[in-house]
């Protein structure tokens, strides 16, 4: 599930954290850390499923509550429930892998009763969540269609729990929008998804090659490097910029699986999202430059085929 495009931004990330740290292992830091943070990424999805979950039975806490009342309303004895029984919820408290996981990353003092009614309600109150409960049975896109609904008001855009999970996870920010990538395909697989393996040894591997590459072929890469910074002070190019540089070159040069115009655009585009404004041009302009000087001596191969 995790693309290498997320591999390379936590690549990329892990080995500025090296060089602001001014780590005395780098590279054995570097490796050791990027399984980290992919063990991060899967402890954030199991607590955002887990938060899911948490709120989709939230309704119950509210049918208790005023059943319970001395003096009750009409609305008060007809809290519509449904949503607690939700088919796909039911399968994923079914998951051994994620009830495991649950246990291991999630705090019993977190998300008290006082949150999940702040986050909570205001979905309540939504077109979507009052049309789902009018409707009878349970037609299974319906009740996929809901949670999807649910994620993106109560967890994604909501601020409150964008600020808890920004609080108990360093790279909250960074790794939410993949999450919410994948919950189509969580949800659709809620009973037996793995998720154990949210990335596979192949995506594994190509972290610790990028990785390792990084650190070994710098003082190559380097020469290749600052002879294209015209006008550009090398000591004054941004840390990051140069880390990027350096990552796209490697897989120019040592990752024949990906395809050139990949490469670029890849770090291109890690540029505008991660440096400054002019870094993306920058990065386009002079990866290109040094990918025309490669193919001139003949030291770019690639296997056909597409690969990402």
């Amino acid at each position: 599930m995790i693309s290498r495009r997320n591999i390379r931004i936590d690549v990329l990330q892990t080995i500025y954290a090296m060089a602001q740290q001014e780590a005395t292992k780098p590279q054995e830091m570097a490796e050791k850390r990027i399984l980290q943070r992919i063990d991060e990424t899967a402890a954030l999805l199991v607590v955002n499923l887990h938060l899911l979950m948490r709120l989709s039975s939230f309704i119950l806490n509210i049918a208790n509550k005023r059943a319970s009342k001395m003096i009750r309303t009409a609305d008060d004895e007809q809290v519509n429930v449904k949503i607690a029984d939700n088919l796909y919820i039911k399968a994923l408290a079914g998951n051994k892998t994620f009830t495991d996981l649950v246990k291991k990353h999630v705090r019993p003092e977190w998300l008290d009763e006082e949150l999940l009614k702040k986050i909570f309600i205001p979905f309540t109150e939504t077109p979507e969540y009052n049309t789902y409960i009018a409707q009878e049975g349970r037609d299974q896109a319906a009740e996929k269609a809901i949670l999807i609904h649910m994620f993106d008001v109560c967890i994604t855009r909501n601020e409150l729990t964008q600020s808890f999970l920004e609080e108990h996870f360093l790279y909250a920010t960074t790794d939410q929008e993949m999450i919410s990538g994948w919950l189509d395909k969580v949800l659709t697989h809620a009973s037996n998804f793995n998720f154990n393996r949210i990335l596979s040894d192949e995506k594994i591997e190509f972290a610790r090659e990028l990785i390792l590459c990084y650190y070994d072929k710098k003082e190559v890469v380097f020469e290749l490097i600052e002879p294209k910074l015209v006008n550009w002070d090398a000591d004054r190019v941004a840390i990051l910029d140069l880390i990027i540089l350096h990552l796209g070159i490697c897989e120019l040069l040592y990752f024949e699986q990906i395809p050139e115009k990949v490469t670029i655009n890849e770090y291109i585009d890690l540029a505008k999202m991660y440096s400054t404004q002019q870094s993306g041009q920058f990065v386009n302009g002079l990866l290109d430059n040094v990918r025309k000087e490669l193919h001139e001596q003949n030291k770019i191969s690639k296997k056909t085929g597409r690969s990402n």
